[in-house]
């Protein structure tokens, strides 16, 4: 979910339906009275209640600006006054109201919003000691005021901070899941992930884009042989000069145990070929690798472009060393520095 498009159609029913049984609740335990004046605040704050609500779910809002968004929230602190008039005026326990529109701003507003939504509130409930007065609201009312202008900011504020971490907390473990612990490179996820999207802007654009798998051989020989540090440092210089060779554009990705994934985006299969030599004239030396590489066809699956080059990565490693041939949309090879 966007937070900076909370009443986006997406999951907005799970977004609103505390803040609307709220206010339901409330307005079902407003106690019934005769025809007059408290019966026309309570329909009134009812209206707005609908127009709010009928805003919120009906307007596009994704098709306007974000700051937009704060609209219905802060609208809601005219319904207030009215119903703390349809229960008596001031000792009426409507004014707990004010936190909803401060709770949903600090959830999902910006610092600006949630100050608006603070001088908003402030004016709930000094409008009306000013407008109305006594007997209904007396001279008393005032610290009612100050109390709310001290509560106010300090629930919303410290419920904004607590989101903004827990979201940048969301955020850093969401890139450390696509990172490989190792290597510091990209993971199988975060290549499947990007694969998937790189192939649907070729779709639209008609760019070609390819992938190489890389699959050094006889690396079980190599750990056992230098031992496991020496091997875990080969691999991760591997993967940094493979990130080094690519294009900023690019991604190198750790496929496998000692397999490694270029993405190549923008780049027939004569360019993949010739980009996958300088990745492995830097990355090995007394090391060989076989490779496989396959061209996008334009309609096949990520799926179904990575098995292709798993094939010709076979096909590869079945090869005799330092053999390379091109194939219909890819290629196999084995190749020492």
């Amino acid at each position: 979910m966007d937070n900076s498009r909370p009443l986006a159609r997406s999951g907005l029913m799970g977004r609103t339906a505390p803040f609307g049984l709220a206010t339901c609740l409330a307005f079902a335990l407003v106690p019934i009275q005769p025809l007059g004046e408290h019966v026309v605040a309570l329909l009134i704050a009812a209206t707005i209640s609908v127009l709010i609500i009928g805003a919120a779910v009906l307007f596009p809002w994704d098709k306007h600006p974000s700051y937009l968004e704060a609209i219905p929230p802060l609208a809601f602190f005219a319904v207030i006054p009215f119903l703390r008039q349809a229960e008596g005026g001031a000792g009426s326990g409507y004014g707990l109201l004010a936190l909803l529109p401060i709770l949903w701003l600090a959830l999902y507003g910006t610092r600006f919003q949630l100050t608006l939504a603070f001088a908003a509130m402030i004016m709930t409930f000094a409008a009306p000691i000013i407008l109305l007065g006594e007997p209904r609201y007396p001279p008393t009312e005032w610290r009612r005021v100050l109390i709310w202008a001290s509560l106010g900011p300090l629930i919303g504020l410290t419920v904004q901070r607590l989101v903004i971490e827990v979201r940048r907390l969301a955020t850093r473990l969401d890139e450390v899941a696509r990172l490989d612990a190792l290597t510091g490179i990209p993971n199988r996820r975060a290549w499947d992930e990007e694969l998937t999207r790189e192939l649907s802007r070729a779709h639209r654009s008609g760019k070609p884009v390819s992938v190489a798998v890389l699959d050094i051989d006889n690396f079980m020989a190599f750990n056992d042989g230098n031992g496991h540090r020496a091997g875990d440092q080969f691999l991760k210089d591997v993967a940094a000069a493979c990130d080094e060779e690519i294009k900023d554009v690019d991604l190198v990705a750790r496929y496998g145990d000692d397999e490694f994934a270029l993405l190549l985006t923008d780049c027939a299969l004569d360019d993949a070929h010739a980009a996958v030599e300088r990745v492995k004239r830097a990355a090995l030396e007394d090391q060989t690798c076989s490779v496989g590489v396959a061209c996008w066809d334009g309609s096949e699956t990520a799926e179904e472009l990575v098995m292709r080059a798993n094939n010709v990565l076979e096909e590869a490693s079945k090869a005799q060393a330092d053999r390379a041939a091109l194939i219909k949309l890819g290629f196999y090879g084995q190749v020492a520095r």
